[in-house]
């Protein structure tokens, strides 16, 4: 298309040789003199310390192409009338609707408002600005650009500073306590950098780091680098300690965080110094973050009452059963183990390691004649006996704790065979569920392998064939590759947790 006026150029600046990487701002237009003299004009403007970085789409395909690739533009400088006489139109409805991107700021231009006039437009387009190219002089340019770009960048905030409190609150109802800290400490550190970027307080490229304070040694979070002695730490860590506050050094910060359980010290290194508005939002900001902490705390210390309860509930079982106590904590250590090889998420995985003490409550239903019988059972014994498995299901079955229910499967299923020839129901393979196959090795590997006051542990050799030709048969074959290949993980486990001292029975 030809337009009589493309921009009324009154301030034409010398175009630079190299563009330097800022705001994404993209031209969509047909003719070429648009993008060489919006350019042209706009080469060394800057907002906010940032230039412009531009993007070019000369049809409206070429608009929807970049707009996928590039979902960060901050505006669009957009003609109506290019290959069709709406297609300027379709792209607002393709960025609004179908990329559901309404972050960017976009700005019509047109030569023709006769083929798309304002007040139709803007009632029914998601667009920020329309202006006919024949009123666009330089400086109302760089006026437009400078509101919109203004505009994005605190919606930009916004949106950042939601996300951010989202994940803090997110963390601070987990019921995990290592998992629930790096979740706050990476919420936290999200909202620093937005509070850091509202309105006038802008600092950008900034270098942040968090640390635990653990017996005189700085712990860092969410890195790689290796931790430090408190006193070789840099001044300002010091001076945080001794004051017990938050420290702000020209370009630089940190925040002092502490309750019962955690010492917190969030440090950020900026390249600018911190305005009064910053330390006043970071100020307040770490008051919400010590309470945020003290519910990581409280939280920590239910998931410790309700680990130490169920490990108990289980050495109750096992001690009733005439097994040693810390049977318990090394089963709940091999299934945690299995757990991380298969790769589950570490929240699952913690949940299955704490349900696994369960597995062998139903025992509690067993009379003591047939619980405590020296000898074999007989055939109708030992249907009482296995009668144990299901009694534990349905003991816990009932509950709503995610914690229960897994206990539930975990019981009623660790006596089911890869065969089918277990019990309670006869399941096999896949058919019975991960947990179950899980816990009835891990329960099996460590009985054989342990003393007990009716018997003296197997040789490894001997538990290993034993497991090896079991493999397809009462095992999960993949769990027992799994095992074998990790062998002395396992054996750390069960050295680290040998019995002691076996009672009389």
């Amino acid at each position: 298309m030809d337009d009589d006026i493309l921009i009324i150029d009154d301030e034409v600046l010398p175009l630079q040789d190299k563009q330097q990487e800022g705001w994404k701002v993209m031209i969509v237009d047909d003719e070429p003199e648009v993008h060489r003299i919006t350019k042209l004009t706009l080469n060394k403007f800057e907002f906010d310390g940032r230039a412009i970085a531009f993007l070019h789409a000369y049809s409206a395909a070429e608009a929807k192409t970049l707009l996928t690739i590039h979902p960060d533009v901050a505006l669009m400088l957009l003609d109506v009338v290019m290959e069709t006489d709406d297609a300027g139109l379709e792209v607002v409805r393709f960025t609004r609707e179908e990329c559901h991107n309404k972050l960017v700021r976009i700005v019509l231009r047109t030569g023709q408002p006769g083929q798309a006039p304002e007040d139709d437009v803007v009632n029914n387009y998601d667009i920020n600005d329309y202006k006919d190219k024949t009123e666009l002089t330089s400086q109302k340019l760089r006026t437009l650009l400078r509101a919109s770009l203004r505009s994005y960048r605190d919606i930009c905030s916004l949106e950042n500073h939601r996300h951010g409190l989202e994940k803090v609150i997110q963390a601070s109802k987990g019921i995990f306590d290592k998992l629930a800290l790096r979740q706050f400490v990476e919420g936290a550190q999200t909202q620093l950098c937005t509070l850091l970027s509202l309105e006038e307080s802008q600092i950008y490229n900034v270098r942040q780091a968090t640390y635990e304070l653990k017996d005189q040694m700085l712990v860092p979070l969410l890195s790689d680098k290796e931790p430090m002695r408190l006193h070789d730490a840099p001044t300002i860590f010091r001076e945080a300690m001794t004051r017990s506050a938050n420290v702000y050094h020209g370009h630089e910060m940190v925040l002092y965080c502490q309750n019962r359980s955690h010492h917190l010290l969030f440090h950020i290194e900026a390249h600018r110094p911190l305005s009064q508005m910053d330390t006043s939002l970071l100020s307040l900001f770490t008051e919400n973050i010590i309470v945020a902490l003290e519910n990581i705390r409280l939280n920590e210390v239910i998931a410790d009452n309700e680990r130490e309860i169920i490990y108990r509930i289980g050495e109750l079982v096992e001690s009733r059963s005439k097994e040693s106590g810390l049977h318990v904590k090394r089963v709940a250590l091999y299934t945690e183990l299995f757990c991380q090889l298969l790769g589950m998420e570490e929240q699952q995985s913690e949940l299955i390691k704490r349900a696994s003490p369960l597995h062998d409550i139903g025992k509690v239903g067993i009379p003591d004649a047939i619980l405590h019988k020296p000898g074999k059972l007989d055939a109708a014994e030992w249907e009482v006996m296995k009668t144990h498995a299901q009694l534990g299901h349905d003991m816990l079955c009932g509950s709503k704790l995610a914690l229960f229910q897994i206990g539930a499967t975990i019981a009623g299923n660790h006596h089911e065979k890869w065969n089918g020839s277990g019990y309670p129901q006869g399941l096999a393979g896949e058919a019975i569920p991960l947990v179950g196959r899980i816990v009835a090795l891990a329960d099996v590997f460590d009985a054989l392998g342990s003393d007990r006051c009716y018997k003296q542990a197997w040789p490894l050799e001997q538990v290993i064939a034993l497991i090896n030709q079991e493999r397809g048969q009462h095992f999960d074959p993949r769990l027992v590759d799994l095992m074998m290949d990790n062998l002395d993980d396992f054996l750390a486990i069960r050295a680290a947790y040998r019995d002691k001292f076996i009672g009389d029975c």
